[in-house]
């Protein structure tokens, strides 16, 4: 029997499948499987899920060498549930021949627009007028335009697929588009939509800013100080990468001395984000909880294709999307 477990983080308040059932149904009708949820209060895998469990499905738990470093580990496969598999030691699974997955394809179009969902909320000043509203100043509206798009620049960093459908996405909206990624050539960008430019640049003259890229040594910190003091005074910034790829504190201190406009985060240094943080007392800050491109399609389908690449591997089939070969 091959077993598989599946990260307890993905059932609901009602303990059901928070992609709902359809998708786990694949599993649920082989006879050759077994399937146990793990514990919601998981937050590292440790020796004894991997000596249990042939494959797993891993949403937010870690995944270090110390859980795959024992003589009895049976894990053949991790199969992550969303793109970024930074919580996973890649190396360390790599030595112990464990295949690891991730589901681009699944998330590509819900980031980008989850991306576009910041953009147009910030430019428009969504949450102060709502406010607005809730508090009896209905007046004041005359003290909060919005800003248009069609003669604005956009800025990209990151142009992996994710990048690629933002810029796709956001072409009817942007004057221009430019783009930062070292691992893309100026005639690769140039034919997604965008123009090539280096980080600096892009931050001169971007009126609007997003950070798409991985989080690896080379970018985690990567948007500090010296970037903040090269955006303009009236940019906004907005990450749905990895929380540590932006130093928040220098955030919090462009911010603080007004040197850009506003931000706007899907994901935190921390998380969850604590409510004494700084970041949230800024009405110019949009701040949600990693979970903006969480939609039911977006969810059935990163499911989908997070369980075929453990099918596959039952079934011998190739695997798409090994991120440690």
């Amino acid at each position: 029997m091959f077993k598989v477990g599946i990260s307890g983080d993905l059932l609901n308040s009602n303990n059901e499948p928070c992609f709902g059932t359809e998708p786990l149904n694949l599993l649920r009708n082989r006879d050759d499987i077994e399937i146990t949820w793990m514990d919601k209060t998981i937050i590292e895998l440790d020796s004894e899920m991997t000596s249990n469990f042939d494959a797993i499905l891993l949403n937010l738990p870690k995944a270090n060498a110390d859980c795959v470093s024992k003589s009895d580990c049976k894990l053949k496969i991790i199969s992550r549930f969303g793109v970024g598999y930074d919580t996973v030691d890649i190396k360390a699974m790599k030595k112990k021949n464990i295949i690891v997955t991730n589901t681009p394809n699944a998330v590509r179009r819900p980031v980008a627009v989850a991306a576009l969902t910041m953009i147009f909320a910030a430019a428009g000043k969504l949450l102060q007028k709502d406010n607005l509203v809730r508090n009896d100043n209905w007046n004041d509206r005359t003290n909060y335009m919005g800003l248009g798009l069609t003669r604005k620049t956009l800025g990209v960093i990151g142009v992996g697929s994710i990048g690629a459908e933002t810029i796709k996405l956001s072409k009817p909206f942007f004057k221009d588009i430019i783009a930062y990624d070292p691992f893309r050539s100026e005639k690769q960008i140039s034919e997604i939509g965008a123009i090539k430019v280096d980080m600096y640049e892009l931050a001169n003259k971007s009126d609007f800013i997003v950070i798409l890229c991985n989080l690896d040594s080379d970018t985690r910190g990567m948007i500090k100080k010296k970037f903040f003091s090269e955006m303009k005074k009236s940019a906004f910034i907005f990450n749905l990468s990895r929380g540590p790829v932006v130093n928040e504190r220098h955030l919090e201190n462009a911010l603080e001395e007004k040197q850009i406009a506003g931000a706007g985060l899907d994901v935190t240094n921390e998380e969850p984000l604590s409510t004494d943080s700084k970041l949230l007392k800024y009405e110019n800050v949009i701040v949600t909880p990693h979970a903006l491109c969480w939609t039911d399609e977006c969810f059935n389908d990163i499911a989908v294709e997070a369980i075929s690449s453990i099918l596959n591997y039952v079934d011998k089939k190739p695997i798409l999307n090994i991120v440690n070969r």
